[in-house]
């Protein structure tokens, strides 16, 4: 049984999606598909938004430093300093850009999935919490704690997203890079939660 239905997969043009991910992008974006579906599954969401925004959650991962500029320079979605700075995350907010202008996308939840799927962001919808949690524990992902927060997400979906970003956090301050507002006040605000 595909994940997709014909109609959805009509409207956004699989094979246009496919020839700008290429093979092994495409190949993340089908397990992203299959985690953020067993997770919308669950929490009740909307599958079809689920999927629109899991299947283009990467569309803009091809492009350029200058191009993400470029596509980003007046846009919707605003990008400070940081996040500017930040290139390799510069993607997701340009997908966003992409996903409307070359596909049609005008749903702000799908637009918001993919916009904060790399960052998070302590105001996200859940539709945006699924692919931001589906990224990190698709079965390409292989590192050490991953299967424990897989089965954690399974059991306590908010507990998980706390250790995702927890460890996205722990990573990138290993690596000595920037942490932007965003992922830090998103995990102050699920920490709350979890009190």
């Amino acid at each position: 049984m595909s994940l997709v239905n014909k109609d959805l997969l009509t409207k956004l043009d699989l094979k246009k999606i496919k020839n700008i991910l290429g093979k092994e992008r495409y190949q993340h974006t089908r397990y992203v598909l299959k985690s953020a579906v067993k997770l919308a599954e669950k929490l009740n969401l909307n599958q079809d938004k689920v999927k629109i925004a899991a299947l283009l959650h990467d569309i803009a991962k091809s492009k350029t430093d200058k191009e993400l500029k470029l596509l980003l320079k007046d846009s919707q979605w605003n990008v400070d300093e940081l996040e500017a700075a930040i290139t390799p995350i510069l993607h997701a907010p340009a997908g966003a850009v992409i996903a409307k202008n070359e596909f049609g996308i005008e749903d702000q939840e799908i637009l918001e999935a993919i916009r904060f799927h790399t960052l998070g962001h302590p105001k996200m919808g859940k539709i945006a919490q699924v692919i931001y949690a589906a990224d990190f524990i698709s079965e390409d992902r292989q590192f050490p704690i991953l299967n424990t927060i897989r089965k954690e997400i399974e059991r306590d979906f908010e507990l998980g997203l706390y250790l995702i970003t927890n460890n996205i956090i722990k990573y990138q301050l290993e690596q000595d890079n920037f942490i932007h507002p965003y992922s830090n006040d998103l995990r102050n605000k699920l920490l709350k939660r979890s009190d």
